[in-house]
């Protein structure tokens, strides 16, 4: 997960599905999304610069995401949607601006331009790896029963200044 506040102070980022990949082509999937939280242009009228999401099952191409270093003939960066130079997020390689072009719409996502101007320069940029936790049943097995089965858990207790009032009580004895 991608945020931006631009120095002008609108907020807008992207969601990626699917681990980045360094390379020259792009790639994702359809369930990769921008959106939108804040624009300092917004117009009530038109809704122009309200918050929304677009993802990619609406769009003509499947431009999802890209991200490239170090070359001489193609740029140098993180994108989001759209083609090169038309990205509807795009992150130059030094993360100091970017734009979100796509007039009238991003061709991936079918989104707006995310920010008040075509190019910005970025005030904050936050990344969040969102994935689901793979599933132990060893774990899930260890975690069963109360904190006074475990000495590891009882220690954390008590640095933790937690008295332990119950910890000489034994267990009923099962039938």
């Amino acid at each position: 997960l991608l945020v931006l506040k631009t120095k002008e102070g609108a907020v807008l980022g992207g969601y990626a599905d699917e681990a980045w990949q360094l390379g020259t082509d792009w790639t994702g999937e359809a369930d990769n999304f921008l959106f939108r939280l804040r624009s300092v242009a917004s117009d009530p009228i038109t809704d122009q610069g309200a918050m929304g999401v677009w993802d990619g099952h609406q769009g003509v191409n499947r431009h999802f995401q890209y991200l490239c270093w170090g070359k001489k003939s193609l740029p140098n960066g993180l994108g989001m949607g759209g083609q090169f130079e038309y990205a509807g997020v795009w992150f130059n390689s030094d993360f100091s601006t970017g734009h979100s072009r796509g007039d009238p719409v991003c061709t991936t996502y079918m989104s707006p331009p995310l920010a008040p101007k075509e190019t910005f320069s970025i005030d904050e940029v936050e990344v969040w790896l969102v994935r689901p936790l793979p599933h132990d049943e060893d774990e899930e097995e260890q975690a069963k029963g109360s904190a006074l089965d475990r000495s590891e858990d009882m220690a954390f207790l008590e640095m933790a200044g937690k008295k332990l009032y119950s910890r000489d009580l034994s267990k009923p004895e099962e039938e």
